[in-house]
């Protein structure tokens, strides 16, 4: 641990309370915040700046407004302050445009036969193929729930996995989950931790390794509609499943922050989190910031399209319709997409862009 500067001289008792609560956050951050050199951030520069202003608080909340303009510049969605009553306190709020509408959403479930399985989970089946809305990765979401949801569609030609406005929960659970479509074990991402300077011989980002779980895998068509209010566990989710040959991604990127944070206790019964992790995709590029993009991108505000329906819905019934065969979606200005065929199950390439109908 770095020893925080000593208080000034003559400090009142409040303020070292305060100040010690500002030095125990910086010092948390110092030790464990893994993205301060890619997000080109100073940290000891902040600590010079803003603990003078801590040492003059005269009030918890005046520190809490000096540490949530620290914490500022990080733009990070996993570091917030807990208030003693439970409240979070965000210090990054993102202008994220979410491609879903509740009322557009409603009206393609409505002879979906769909089955809420737990809150903001369920299934159904759209366009012939299975449909699974999967909201969050959060309890009392289970393996056994999502496992019944697979069981209904075993035998589907193809399936949707709609996770555009999930912002997150168990890591562990949305990547068991994407075990269930591989019947091989690949990394799945890549995570960089802050290690004890003692700690020598590992190396760095570590590969996150799923393997084939279940007594089956679902290896049909699969389309997962992302998009920017997917955050966290869902863009581990998403990385997972973007490399495997039978996923499409449809959408938009995701919102980009996925920082396994911790909880640590600052004092006068507030809470603040740290993130321990910065992760990579298969790429090993950063998913902070960035996202995962998807395979083809589909934009929501079109003028063209019925306003009444669900456009990523709607593609994705017409795109599990090319790839099983039912009928063909042909590319904008262009003839007929080839059918895909056992060979060309690679992502490498480009996608097309699909018409809106």
């Amino acid at each position: 641990m770095r020893t925080p500067a000593p208080l000034s001289p003559g400090a009142a008792p409040h303020a070292t309370s305060y100040v010690a609560q500002f030095d125990s956050l910086w010092t948390r951050f110092q030790d464990v915040y893994p993205s301060f050199a890619y997000k080109q951030i100073d940290w000891r520069e902040q600590r010079a700046r803003y603990r003078p202003r801590a040492e003059r608080a005269r009030s918890q909340d005046q520190l809490v407004a000096v540490m949530l303009e620290m914490l500022a510049p990080l733009r990070d969605l996993h570091v917030w302050l807990v208030d003693p009553r439970g409240h979070v306190v965000p210090t990054y709020r993102p202008a994220a445009v979410q491609n879903f509408d509740q009322a557009r959403w409603e009206s393609a479930l409505r002879d979906a036969s769909y089955v809420t399985r737990s809150p903001d989970v369920g299934d159904g089946v759209i366009g012939g193929y299975a449909y699974f809305h999967i909201g969050t990765w959060k309890a009392p979401l289970t393996d056994a729930v999502l496992e019944g949801m697979l069981e209904r569609a075993r035998d589907a030609q193809g399936l949707i996995i709609d996770v555009r406005v999930n912002a997150g929960g168990s890591d562990a659970l949305a990547l068991n989950f994407a075990s269930r479509f591989t019947r091989k074990a690949f990394a799945a991402s890549y995570v960089r931790i802050n290690t004890d300077p003692r700690v020598t011989g590992v190396e760095m980002p570590l590969a996150r390794t799923i393997t084939p779980k279940g007594s089956w895998q679902y290896t049909r068509p699969v389309v997962v509609l992302s998009g920017r209010g997917g955050f966290s566990a869902t863009e581990s989710f998403v990385a997972a499943m973007r490399t495997l040959p039978q996923v499409t991604v449809i959408g938009d990127t995701t919102g980009g922050a996925s920082g396994n944070p911790a909880t640590y206790a600052l004092g006068s019964g507030w809470q603040f989190t740290v993130p321990r992790w910065m992760e990579y995709g298969p790429d090993k590029q950063p998913i902070e910031w960035r996202g995962i993009a998807p395979h083809i991108a589909l934009s929501w505000g079109s003028v063209h399209y019925d306003r009444e329906r669900d456009p990523l819905i709607d593609v994705a019934v017409g795109y599990l319709g090319e790839r099983t065969g039912v009928y063909r979606m042909t590319t904008v200005g262009e003839g007929p997409v080839r059918q895909h065929d056992e060979q060309e199950q690679s992502h490498s390439a480009p996608r097309p862009q699909l018409p809106l109908r």
